[in-house]
């Protein structure tokens, strides 16, 4: 079986798998009573960890004794570039001007509570709520997700299809779509998919072109057919919520095979004269994210990274993907502007998993630049937040949050959110210990 024909024949048989995107029911929903400040919010978690120093505090390798010092995220933040040492290679910013003049810097945030792990982390940006040391990588979340909560206090008619989780990899991220919470659950989950694992590591051929395979896919290929071959004799109906309504179910199955086939581009988040080459999975991830939105118009988008995890072995390589990651975010929002549903009435809001420690460990790179890791010192917990959108709703070049006095905490993403899609008061009491990030909006 030819590579295409085996994608198309697994997506047709097993579109409720979890290597593929799939819809959940829609469930009998109860109507939002909130006003919403805007239609459309997208959440990016960074995903492998950041440290302020490199990133709001733009000391680029001041850490390390090696100067000079610089913003190297220009598409997010206002400052200037490094100008020397430069361990990463330097890409023309995607935007005329930063995200950071277009909305509200929460400059220094608390992750409070928990172990500064990336599942972890993920899961206190995801359900509002810190999680305790014994976090099952294998099981969902005790607490509902911010999924849930927007799908299940929202209008029914349109909900099911509007909720998107897009992360890098699978691993334990997919069990964050839907909570064990007996009032909530797999019912009101998110549509998930992981890019990469479902298309493999995305170059323009996966998409647009009929290629043979390459030597290098066959390994690939075959643990992924391993894979579904186990799961051909099950019902989707085996997999708890993965019951697709027809209509949403077709809408997506021709939109994955549009992308299979070429009928839909892919357009990819590189600057003009850049190779194919030095496209990362973030980049990947983000681009798909971009044609699911230019696709569907979700009113609820959550993506992922997990690149810059790298730095516990590499800080170049660190830099560079934090770089790269800051263009894709960049472009994603000129992508937004260009839609005429999505702009004017779209708000992002970026936010890392966790910081990383102030202290490097022994691990040296070929530039001789020390690594760290995130083992749950302060400087791990210090993180940033910025939430950007139109000036009718954000508030736009303010930057709130001191060192010595943070303003805000990871569990606040969520309330902020419902805030923002005006669900927050439908949920009910206790659930969300958090607040809105009231700072952030007119």
């Amino acid at each position: 079986m030819n590579r295409r024909k085996f994608i198309r024949n697994s997506l047709l048989t097993t579109a409720g798998m979890i290597a593929a995107p799939y819809i959940l029911p829609a469930g009998t929903l109860s109507r939002s009573s909130g006003m919403r400040l805007a239609n459309h919010v997208v959440l990016v978690v960074f995903g492998g960890g950041i440290r302020n120093q490199e990133s709001v505090s733009q000391q680029y390798l001041l850490n390390q004794a090696a100067g000079p010092g610089g913003n190297i995220m220009p598409n997010m933040l206002s400052g200037a570039q490094p100008t020397y040492n430069l361990v990463y290679d330097q890409w023309a910013p995607a935007l005329a001007s930063p995200l950071a003049t277009k909305g509200t810097l929460f400059k220094h945030m608390r992750y409070e509570n928990g172990p500064t792990g990336h599942f972890n982390g993920h899961t206190a940006v995801i359900t509002g709520n810190y999680t305790p040391d014994s976090l099952n990588l294998s099981a969902n979340p005790a607490m509902p997700t911010l999924f849930e909560y927007y799908r299940k206090h929202n209008d029914p008619l349109k909900s099911a299809i509007n909720a998107w989780w897009m992360s890098i990899d699978l691993g334990p991220y997919v069990y964050l779509n839907y909570s064990k919470d007996p009032l909530y659950g797999a019912n009101y989950g998110a549509n998930y998919m992981s890019p990469i694992t479902t298309f493999g590591n995305i170059g323009v051929d996966y998409f647009s072109t009929l290629n043979t395979m390459h030597p290098d896919e066959i390994t690939r290929m075959n643990a992924v057919r391993s894979f579904l071959d186990a799961n051909f004799d099950r019902s989707v109906l085996d997999v708890p919520g993965i019951r697709n309504s027809e209509e949403d179910k077709q809408a997506i199955e021709d939109f994955m095979l549009g992308l299979l086939h070429g009928e839909i581009p892919i357009e990819w988040p590189l600057p003009a004269g850049v190779g194919f080459d030095q496209m990362t999975g973030d980049l990947t991830n983000i681009a798909a994210s971009w044609k699911v939105m230019q696709q569907f118009q979700p009113e609820l988008m959550v993506i992922n990274t997990t690149n810059l995890d790298i730095c516990h072995t590499n800080f170049s390589s660190y830099i560079s993907y934090l770089h790269r990651a800051d263009y894709g975010i960049g472009w994603l929002w000129d992508k937004i502007q260009s839609d005429p549903i999505l702009a004017n009435d779209t708000v992002m809001i970026c936010v890392p998993e966790h910081g990383r420690n102030t202290v490097a460990n022994t691990i040296p790179d070929a530039n001789g630049l020390f690594a760290y890791d995130h083992t749950g010192d302060e400087n791990s917990r210090d993180i940033f937040c910025l939430v950007v959108g139109p000036p009718s709703i954000v508030n736009q070049g303010l930057v709130v949050g001191s060192e010595e006095e943070p303003v805000g905490q990871t569990i606040d993403v969520v309330p902020t959110i419902a805030h923002i899609l005006g669900f927050k008061d439908n949920i009910p009491s206790g659930y969300l210990p958090g607040t809105v990030l009231e700072q952030a909006f007119v």
